[in-house]
């Protein structure tokens, strides 16, 4: 089984730094982050999300 690799995005919601994600794309890692944050049914609601975003992690480690 071929492992999927990806890029490491730093989560903020309203600015504030909450953790790190691998994920393919920004909303993956967005998505990913909140399932793991126990807000899986959430995950759908527009509102709810738009208050998150995600960047890149410097030298693909560390938050912006």
């Amino acid at each position: 089984m071929k492992k999927e690799t990806g890029t490491i995005f730093a989560i903020y919601k309203n600015d504030v730094h909450l953790g790190n994600e691998t994920a393919l794309n920004k909303n993956d890692a967005i998505k990913k982050y909140l399932i793991a944050s126990l807000y899986e049914n959430l995950s759908e609601d527009l509102e709810f999300v738009s208050l998150y975003s995600a960047k890149n992690a410097i030298k693909g480690t560390h938050y912006l």
